[in-house]
């Protein structure tokens, strides 16, 4: 081999001896530095579009908290979120504990507004980034690192918390779109379901469909049962068929006096209930079924506005029958007094038929009744309702002092189930009295007379039946309509005159007694039971009317004759 003078030896490696690879140059370690940092900042870019592509806050706070130590050389160790509350989410390691979530959410109300260095137990480094967008403060991240990061780093970890805070700002945005649109929805439903129930109600109100109209409107907007009732309980009308609302009327009144008071629909007994007051003396009550307490705002509105409707039809009502009732009262004032040729044609344009037979009903709440008791207008009212002919007009009635007067035909009058419920409404001591059936309205006060009589015999002879008819008096009836009352009181003196003075003198009940004794056929329990004394107390009257009139009780003629002497002493008392 020749070798060149001068030139440098080429050395052949030996095999099997490992060769020392040459140190990278600066510039090879500042491109591969370059490269670390676009790669860093790619997934910065990957991971803000992942962000901003999420709604909801707590998938964004976790997609950071899990991607921050792939990309940083930091640890995250907390996010704090701040709108209307503030709270802590993925907290991790020291992080996790309550004394340092605390101890860092005092630091972080003291930070600048760009953030800053924080303490945290056990770490030789800890910063706090804001988490903004548009000047608005999201919230912090906090994290942690072994050492102080590189600015690089820094500027890194800054870049990542604002595009948290944006895509946190734009997931709020987009809850609050979302509510806003929901509202909206709610709101043109809400004003659909309005219109509905208007419209409904106005066409109740213009085709004069009454009560019933409203209340099946109001059935069929809400879907359950609905119920008008007046102050007093009584049903006015109703759909659904649900019960009745009956409490006691104790409890009733301070409910419908707590609704008026109010003015919006309350919760009771399982009903949505309110109360109309078109008048001082008008009240209805309007409900709708709601069981399981889950009416809303849609039934409350439709109660309301049914209520509004309710109150004009009242009102109404209210109007038309105080028209009819004074025209009716002094229509029946006048038939009663046998007064007014015009008559015929004044029941005519009330819509009345006097060719057909009438009777008249005296209706008295009780015989200690002022002429002003409610129960006189209570008593007016129920007659109006239970002796009105369905489909026909008002009743035609008038108040006599502490009674009221009623002119009704006699299928009405005949309907003993009607007289009872009308004596019933007006409690234990109330009496319907019914006169003689008349062909001619001439002959109304004639009946009058008679009803009269009937219910005073019915009261002087102490009869239990809440309704008596003058046709049906039996001997009370001839010996009213006797025509020589000196006859009655001879026949009064010459058997029951001792028992009669005695009674006068000593303010005692002997002649009362005997009655009762007679009237149950001498059995001394059902005479005790009838005037609430006791045996006892019957067998002592009973031997003091022997030793008085020295009759024997137990002689048939001798009873029969007394039976009809106290009979004709009461009539004797009721027609005095």
């Amino acid at each position: 081999m020749t070798v060149v003078a001068g030139a440098p030896r080429t050395r052949t490696p030996r095999r099997g001896v490992p060769q020392q690879r040459p140190e990278p140059s600066d510039a090879a370690l500042h491109d591969a530095a370059l490269r670390q940092e676009v790669s860093d900042l790619r997934g910065l870019l990957a991971l803000s579009l992942l962000m901003t592509s999420r709604r909801d806050e707590e998938e964004i706070v976790h997609i950071v908290a899990t991607a921050v130590p792939a990309l940083i050389p930091v640890r995250p160790i907390g996010i704090q979120l701040v709108d209307e509350r503030t709270r802590w989410v993925a907290t991790t390691g020291p992080g996790a504990a309550a004394g340092v979530r605390s101890a860092l959410s005092k630091e972080l109300r003291r930070l600048p507004a760009d953030g800053g260095s924080v303490k945290v137990a056990g770490e030789e480094w800890a910063w706090a980034l804001p988490l903004r967008s548009l000047g608005d403060v999201m919230g912090h991240l906090v994290v942690v690192a072994d050492g102080e990061p590189s600015s690089t780093t820094m500027l890194m970890l800054r870049s990542l918390a604002q595009q948290t805070g944006i895509a946190l700002a734009n997931a709020r945005l987009h809850a609050r779109n979302l509510e806003a649109n929901a509202e909206l929805a709610r709101t043109v439903e809400a004003l659909r379901y309005k219109s509905a129930i208007h419209e409904a109600l106005t066409e109740v109100e213009l085709s004069g469909s009454g009560l019933d109209g409203i209340v099946s409107a109001l059935h069929e907007v809400t879907g359950r049962a609905a119920c008008v009732q007046s102050a007093s309980g009584e049903v006015l009308a109703e759909a659904g068929g649900d019960e009745p609302w009956v409490p006691a009327r104790d409890r009733r009144e301070h409910v419908v006096q707590r609704a008026l008071r109010v003015g919006h629909p309350i919760r009771i007994d399982g009903r949505l209930l309110t109360a109309a007051r078109p008048r001082p003396d008008v009240v209805g009550v309007l409900w709708i079924a709601d069981s399981d307490g889950d009416a809303g705002d849609q039934e409350i509105v439709a109660l309301e506005h049914a209520r509004t409707v309710l109150s004009i039809e009242l009102s109404r009502q209210h109007s038309l029958a105080e028209t009819e009732l004074r025209l009716g009262r002094d229509l029946a004032a006048d038939l009663l007094a046998g007064i007014g040729d015009d008559a015929q044609r004044r029941a005519r344009a009330l819509g009345y038929d006097l060719s057909r037979p009438h009777a008249a009903v005296v209706v008295e709440p009780g015989p200690r009744a002022a002429a002003d008791d409610p129960l006189v207008l209570e008593a007016q009212t129920a007659a109006m309702r239970l002796l009105r002919e369905p489909g026909g007009p008002p009743v035609l009635l008038v108040q006599r002092e502490s009674a009221v007067v009623a002119v009704v035909p006699v299928d009405v009058s005949d309907d003993d189930v009607a007289l009872r419920s009308l004596a019933s409404r007006l409690g234990p001591a109330a009496r319907v009295a019914v006169g003689g059936m008349c062909h001619d309205p001439a002959s109304l006060p004639a009946s009058l007379r008679q009803a009269q009589v009937a219910l005073r015999i019915s009261r002087h002879a102490g009869s239990a039946s809440s309704v008596v008819r003058f046709e049906r008096l039996g001997v009370y009836r001839l010996l009213a309509e006797s025509a020589d009352p000196a006859g009655l009181e001879d026949l009064v003196r010459s058997w029951l005159g001792p028992l009669v003075d005695y009674d006068a003198d000593r303010n005692s009940d002997l002649v009362r007694t005997l009655a009762s004794f007679l009237d149950h056929g001498g059995n001394y329990d059902a005479t005790a039971d009838a005037l609430t004394i006791g045996r006892t107390t019957v067998r002592y009257r009973l031997r003091r009317i022997r030793e008085l009139t020295g009759y024997d009780l137990s002689d048939p003629e001798t009873r029969f004759q007394l039976h009809l002497a106290v009979r004709a002493h009461a009539t004797r008392q009721a027609l005095a």
